[in-house]
């Protein structure tokens, strides 16, 4: 209890040498602090561009090098089909963590039904009638549809689907055609042998819908409605699957498993690297420089506290003498120097938390922002914003586009478990270098001579 008493009260007898050796520490720990809270977030926001652009896998026909190489006559000859049920069973794959299908079928009519919507004349102001395409929408997970996942909010009558061949439709469309919760009509498309018989459970506000289109009249349903109509063949259908990766670098093992199980050679499977790379890359320079900047802090830290806790000790060489000639071993002289260094780092870690988190956020933002100015000035020289192109042939699309992903701008800088953890060991890393490099300068000299060396 001596040794620990001791200990505390030479903290406040050398109050010029401790502070000096607090400030270096304190230094030290508010740099890692920053610097690893800033990693640590910029970690988090590249998993969740990973999981949501690295990680997402499109299956599509390349028709966009097929019309390139032949034109239309060649697209019409290639373009092929791949059937619901081998989409489905693509999804069976171990590389896989989820699978979305949103599905739709366009041009559908029946003779029993207005597919009519009204519009005011932008130039007259009177109400006309517009000719518009029905089209029938369905989604594996309504959620994450942007059209469906609004539905439930808008519903002024029912409910949403549930089971199969149960559609929401909007209230002009039921009411033109008379229609209400609990009807059943049958409506076909108009190229393809496609008919669907259908219940309405729910209708909703047309008005309050948030991507309404006069051109299209939207019945909304399951995924499951849409594939039992298509049976063995997509034909007609506009179809796309979205397979999620358990880890973007599985996507060379899942293509190869898609292709064993029958993909045709047409079709590509990708991910749109183009899109992560830009919206992750400010993000990853920034991670790198504060990890550069983390490493250079505790090197030259250590070294300049190792070099400060050296010549403390030295300075303390007669202190030292007279204890160990009044028969203190070197053990208990070394566990009193070191719970001097304990109780300085612990104080600078408490002060150097809260410090450290207290200016990380500003750090953050301010090394980001000048990063996303870089690479969208960079970005805009190469011309990234400036061209789209769509093709649509026999109800298939595939774009080709780099617009609407930007870098990302934002990131919430915050002190996680794993961070507190990393501090704690360099705290008591910085402890125990400087309680070492005492302990290895009592050691060097007999307190004969230490004693002799002062008189």
């Amino acid at each position: 209890m001596y040794l620990i008493t001791n200990a505390i009260k030479n903290l406040t007898r050398n109050k010029g040498r401790n502070l000096l050796l607090a400030a270096v520490t304190l230094a030290i720990i508010i740099g890692a602090v920053v610097t690893l809270t800033i990693h640590s977030a910029a970690e988090r926001a590249i998993d969740d561009v990973r999981l949501d652009i690295g990680s997402r896998v499109t299956i599509e026909q390349d028709i966009l090098s097929m019309f390139r190489e032949g034109g239309a006559e060649a697209l019409a000859a290639n373009t092929e089909y791949i059937p619901f049920n081998d989409l489905i069973t693509f999804a069976d794959s171990q590389y896989l963590s989820n699978t979305i299908f949103n599905a739709e079928v366009m041009n559908l009519t029946s003779d029993n039904l207005d597919d009519t919507v009204q519009a005011t004349c932008p130039f007259t102001g009177e109400d006309i009638q517009l000719l518009a395409s029905t089209r029938i929408v369905g989604s594996s997970h309504p959620n994450y549809h942007p059209d469906i996942a609004q539905l439930e909010e808008i519903i002024i009558e029912g409910r949403m689907f549930a089971d199969l061949n149960e559609v929401v439709i909007n209230d002009d469309f039921a009411a033109r055609n008379n229609l209400y919760v609990g009807s059943v009509f049958e409506i076909e498309a108009l190229f393809f042998d496609i008919s669907f018989e259908l219940t309405v459970v729910g209708i909703f506000s047309d008005d309050a819908f948030e991507h309404r289109n006069l051109m299209f009249i939207n019945i909304f349903t399951s995924f499951d409605t849409i594939a039992a109509a298509a049976g063995d063949s997509n034909e007609g259908f506009n179809v796309i699957a979205e397979y999620f990766l358990r880890n973007p670098d599985y996507l060379e093992s899942f293509e190869r498993e898609v292709r064993a199980k029958g993909l045709p050679d047409s079709y590509i499977v990708s991910i749109n690297q183009v899109a992560f790379d830009r919206v992750i890359g400010p993000m990853l320079s920034m991670q790198s420089a504060v990890m550069t900047f983390s490493i250079v802090i505790l090197i030259l830290g250590a070294i300049v506290l190792a070099l400060i806790s050296f010549l403390v000790v030295r300075e303390r060489k007669y202190e030292i003498g007279v204890l160990r000639a009044m028969g203190m071993k070197n053990g208990k002289v070394a566990v009193g120097i070191i719970v001097e260094s304990v109780a300085i780092t612990v104080s600078c870690l408490v002060i150097g938390l809260s410090a450290g988190v207290a200016i990380a956020q500003p750090i953050a933002n301010n090394l980001l922002e000048s990063r996303v100015a870089t690479a969208e000035a960079r970005s805009e020289e190469l011309g990234h914003d400036t061209t789209i192109a769509v093709v649509m042939f026999g109800g298939q699309m595939q774009t080709e586009s780099r617009v609407g992903y930007r870098p990302k701008s934002e990131i919430a800088v915050g002190l996680g478990g794993d961070v507190i953890v990393q501090i704690i060991a360099i705290t008591l890393g910085l402890a125990a270098l400087s309680g070492i490099i005492g302990v290895l300068v009592i050691t060097r000299y007999e307190p004969l001579k230490i004693l002799r060396e002062r008189s």
